[in-house]
């Protein structure tokens, strides 16, 4: 074997220099090397410590299993020409193993390729969140996942492999506190700075037991946390005000509190995903507590875009709590995001999970929904335009942007006789396209499974010790998968438009209607105003418009529960555009609602298309309530934009309130609520330079609005912006 002379890429060496063809050992092997010599950075201003593969060439990740960068390799061996040789074997030796990151090259079907080309659907291109259970950790302590391990290799046997990773990683985290203890040991007796003295002596006297042994308060508890988390790659922390109660209790309040500051800065410098707080347990008992209010405070306090707070909120959720929600919302951080449990429990009891483990539900990534430490089902497996099965429906399964022939032939459309056998069409095109979606992710889970192992997350996820199998390959107790819609009123306002503009009215002939997308409304001046103009828009409480949403969706995401994912469990469906909206909306045509080929504008949400919701807030969510949401499983988003003057009034405060909760009793799933005023907005465009702080909600996520793209920033805007007594 060859025996390397370099001190650098400590992942890489370890990994190659494991004998045997078993990758999730060799990649617990690469931790093992990286424990003896990865560079640790200690972050002396917030008071913790870092060790991860983000500066490095070679390691593993929760976005990536085992990842290997070949040009930053060669920019090492140039930097460094004495290591070059050995940079090189690592290189070449690396290559082999990384068959999952070409997913395209080496799993997908000509036809699978062709279709996420088009970009009105895909499935399974990247690997997705979940969230460990970190806590385990922190409360139990590297030895009883040892004990663990060993207890089940006797019951599974021939996984000795799988067996001999979890305790080789446990051994990692080991040598990683040993060499932390020592080296914050070190730096305390070189410091001449008190608080940075402080610091560093509460690194090194966490690590003088941790993480072998739990820890002892939350100042403990943060610091392994962020450790360990930075380590696994910067995920979603879950259920923090659950996890960490015990730690916070026992610990004095002066220190609980900056330690939980710290812990706000860490994850809002390193952009972490989605931290939950409160909700119910199974017998609807709440579960908030102190420090879910302290969370919400150091959310208005500083004002961040970033962790993605979701607040969970139930039938017995207290006054006080919301009143704190909106104190945060009116900050203007777009945080929390509001979840139902009364919409949410349902719909995973739907996929088989119990009671008892669906009121433990959390977010991950943007807002995909998951069972903390027990299931891998949040990663967002795929997505569907859904107004793309109205365009193939008006062409016969060929795109009219690209000419490909990517739907089914549903035959002529001007064939067709009345707005049933359309709607027929339309539903086949979107069960093809929904289909094409489940599959794709399949193929993919099925090459993850044999090429992306996670030695850690096993570890912290139960079922994977228990079963003897990895993360991504069924080892989690549940495995559902979701699929998302996206153009969802788009396909709602087309469709209106189609029944009564043709079928009903008679005002134009379906060879007119495709002629005139064709030409993207040149030369039909007059129909392309009464398209854009109707009063037939999904989101205005219209009877006539939302019977064809419910339909819609309702369908959908009826089919996705009867496909299996390769995981072990069903797909569920969801709605989380992410910052792909304006993106999606170049994918399309020209559509019967009015929109034209190069308008990039389409729904961001379950809402209505931006601008198009006309009646208020209350026909808004009256409208998105005709859709089932006990039947979407992976988070169905609606943005909703309110004038920041609303926010500012008592009478806004207690308009919002009864909206808010009007809207859940009803059974309505979520809300992501912008508190701007449409002027600052626009002035924002004009002069970035001085709204570089402005905060908007983008899918199940917030961002910086000068940090977007144009066509995205137009779609905010667009958003209606709702005003006090709308």
């Amino acid at each position: 074997m060859y025996q390397f002379q370099t001190k650098r890429e400590s992942f890489g060496r370890g990994f190659l220099s494991c004998p045997g063809e078993s990758k999730i050992k060799k990649m617990a092997a690469g931790l093992v090397m990286s424990a003896k010599d990865l560079p640790l950075e200690f972050d002396l201003e917030n008071g913790f410590v870092y060790a991860g593969f983000q500066k490095q060439a070679t390691g593993m990740s929760f976005r990536s299993s085992l990842f290997s960068k070949e040009e930053m390799l060669d920019e090492l061996a140039a930097q460094h020409p004495e290591d070059a040789e050995d940079l090189m074997v690592i290189k070449e030796g690396m290559r082999p193993w990384m068959k999952h990151a070409d997913l395209q090259g080496n799993f997908f079907s000509e036809r699978q390729n062709m279709l996420l080309a088009e970009k009105h659907l895909w499935g399974g291109t990247w690997m997705g969140h979940c969230v460990p259970e970190f806590a385990g950790i922190m409360k139990n302590g590297t030895g009883y996942y040892r004990e663990k391990a060993e207890k089940y290799r006797k019951i599974n046997e021939g996984r000795d492999d799988f067996y001999d990773a979890i305790v080789m990683t446990m051994d990692a985290l080991d040598s990683f506190g040993g060499r932390i203890c020592e080296e914050a040991g070190a730096l305390t007796e070189k410091t001449d700075n008190p608080e940075e003295r402080k610091r560093l002596e509460a690194i090194r006297d966490t690590f003088s037991h941790a993480p072998e042994k739990p820890c002892r308060d939350f100042v403990e508890a943060c610091i392994v946390f962020v450790w360990l988390f930075y380590l696994d790659g910067i995920d979603s922390p879950g259920h923090f005000d659950q996890y960490m109660y015990d730690f916070w209790r026992v610990t004095e309040s002066g220190l609980r509190r900056r330690y939980l500051e710290a812990v706000w800065q860490f994850m809002h410098n390193t952009r972490t995903w989605n931290l939950c707080i409160s909700g119910s347990d199974e017998n609807w008992n709440d579960l908030s507590n102190d420090l879910t209010y302290e969370i919400l405070d150091v959310t208005a306090k500083y004002k961040y875009h970033t962790p993605n707070l979701t607040m969970r909120w139930h039938r017995n959720t207290p006054e006080k709590l919301m009143q704190a929600a909106y104190r945060a919302l009116a900050s203007g951080c777009g945080m929390p995001a509001l979840y139902n449990d009364g919409a949410v429990c349902p719909a995973l009891e739907r996929l088989g999970i119990p009671p008892r483990d669906s009121h433990s539900y959390v977010m991950n990534g943007c807002n995909q929904i998951d069972i903390q430490g027990k299931s891998h089902m949040g990663l967002e497996d795929g997505e569907v335009v859904i107004a793309k099965a109205v365009e193939l429906v008006l062409f016969n399964g060929i795109s009219p942007k690209t000419g490909q022939d990517v739907g089914l032939h549903t035959g002529d459309p001007a064939e067709f006789q009345d707005f049933d056998q359309f709607f027929a069409a339309f539903l086949r095109q979107l069960d093809d396209m929904t289909d094409a979606a489940a599959e794709m992710s399949n193929t993919a889970q099925r090459a993850y499974a044999a090429e992306a192992p996670n030695p850690l997350r096993s570890a912290l996820i139960e079922g994977c010790i228990e079963k003897g199998r990895d993360y991504k390959d069924g080892g989690p107790i549940y495995g559902n998968g979701q699929i998302l819609a996206e153009g969802i009123a788009d396909a709602i306002d087309s469709l209106a438009a189609v029944k009564k503009y043709i079928y009903e009215e008679k005002r134009y002939t379906m060879g007119e209607l495709v002629d005139a997308l064709k030409a993207d409304f040149e030369g039909y001046e007059e129909m392309y105003h009464t398209l854009k103009k109707s009063e037939l828009k999904f989101g205005n409480d219209i009877e006539y418009v939302d019977s064809i949403g419910k339909e819609i969706i309702d369908h959908f995401n009826r089919r996705l529960l009867g496909i299996e994912t390769v995981r072990g469990g069903h797909f569920s469906g969801g709605c989380s555009p992410y910052n792909r909206a304006a993106g999606y909306g170049a994918a399309l045509g020209a559509l019967p609602n009015g929109k034209k080929k190069e308008e990039r504008m389409i729904a961001d949400s379950i809402g209505a298309v931006p601008g198009c919701d006309r009646n208020g807030p209350t026909a808004l969510l009256n409208s998105c309530l005709c859709f089932d949401h006990t039947l979407a499983g992976s988070g169905f988003i609606l943005n909703i934009k309110f004038e920041r003057d609303l926010f500012r009034s008592e009478e806004g405060r207690e308009a919002f309130l009864a909206l808010w909760r009007t809207y859940f009793t009803r059974k309505g799933q979520q809300l992501s609520v912008t508190v701007v005023s449409a002027e600052e907005l626009l002035d924002a465009q004009k002069h970035p330079e001085k709204h570089g702080d402005l905060i908007v909600r983008i899918g199940g996520y917030s961002d910086y609005f000068v940090r977007l793209s144009k066509a995205t920033q137009e779609n905010v805007i667009a958003r209606t912006g709702f005003k006090v007594g709308a």
